[in-house]
């Protein structure tokens, strides 16, 4: 199966290359977030810290995604207050909640989405949400993001392995951003890497700012649906937090009252995007561990970055 995959994406390729495959433009530049493999390689917090970056610098950002996992249909614009995380799916309305007023839009056309936030003047530039396989709108920018581990490991394509293309493809980009894992060292690549820390940056509850402290010497259960869950066990005992049981559910689970009920524990503790998918589930207080992306060379990536956009 794998290798039929991997000539289905040579013909693809071959497609886009020969323009019998077309790529749509929007009116404002594009700096596209991808990856090669299925989830965990820190793409969401990368989108959020150059979403902030660009509105730093006084432009207008917009984020497109898919939205993941949703049961909507069409183009539709994340609301924060407003409707269940299955309209818009969990990540997305991650990012509007760490974005405020940035406009996220999912749909599955992500020119189309584009071309609706152009038309309401919503903004005047994209960061296009695990875009690197969406071929079909053109990107000024691609940046891809890369575990380390998952490199190392070899490159075994769907639907036997993780990899949605070969290593090769990431010549296609513009840049990589590699995440940082104590003892694995950054690959060689074909195009400029920067290197990403994971920034843990606490404990919230409710939108708000919970004292870690409050969970020593409780018994706390910890749990996430996320790609990686080890490495969100591990940043809990990091910062001094010892679960007393650690469950893993699959990426994006949509959780029931009657999971959350039978965890057991005096305290539940989970990831951000998990906490998006808690909202209409359960009664029991729960908190969760923020993280957000630091680069070292930050300021060399966004030059890298504004140098691809026109008229820049």
């Amino acid at each position: 199966m794998s290798r039929a995959f991997r000539f289905v994406l040579r013909a693809r390729e071959k497609l886009y290359q020969t323009g019998i495959l077309k790529t749509m433009r929007l009116k404002h530049p594009v700096i596209s977030v991808g990856n090669l493999t299925v989830g965990g390689t820190g793409k969401t917090p990368l989108v959020i810290a150059l979403a902030e970056a660009l509105r730093n610098r006084g432009l207008q950002p917009v984020i497109l995604s898919r939205g993941y996992g949703r049961i909507s249909r069409g183009v539709m614009v994340v609301r924060r207050e407003k409707g269940h995380w299955k309209e818009w799916g969990d990540e997305p309305l991650l990012m509007k909640e760490r974005l405020g007023n940035i406009p996220v839009l999912v749909g599955a056309s992500r020119y189309e989405a584009g071309t609706l936030a152009e038309e309401a003047q919503l903004g005047n530039i994209f960061v296009l949400d695990d875009g690197f396989q969406h071929r079909r709108l053109y990107r000024d920018v691609d940046i891809v993001t890369i575990d380390p581990v998952e490199w190392a490991d070899g490159e075994f394509l769907l639907p036997t392995g993780c990899w949605r293309e070969p290593k090769t493809s990431l010549a296609r980009a513009h840049a990589a951003c590699v995440q940082e894992v104590p003892g694995v060292a950054v690959p060689p690549l074909p195009v400029p890497s920067f290197v990403v820390r994971t920034e843990l940056q606490g404990i919230y509850k409710e939108g708000r700012p919970f004292a870690s402290e409050m969970l020593h010497d409780r018994s706390v259960v910890a749990f996430a649906g996320i790609a990686k869950p080890d490495r969100f066990f591990s940043a809990l005992e990091s910062i001094g937090i010892y679960p007393v049981k650690k469950v893993r559910f699959r990426d994006h689970h949509s959780y029931t009252s009657h999971e959350i009920d039978e965890l057991g524990g005096e305290m539940l503790i989970t990831t951000e995007k998990d906490a998006m998918r808690l909202r209409t589930v359960t009664q029991r207080p729960y908190c969760y561990l923020r993280i957000s992306a630091n680069i070292p060379d930050f300021d060399g990536l966004m030059s890298l970055i504004l140098a691809r956009l026109p008229n820049s």
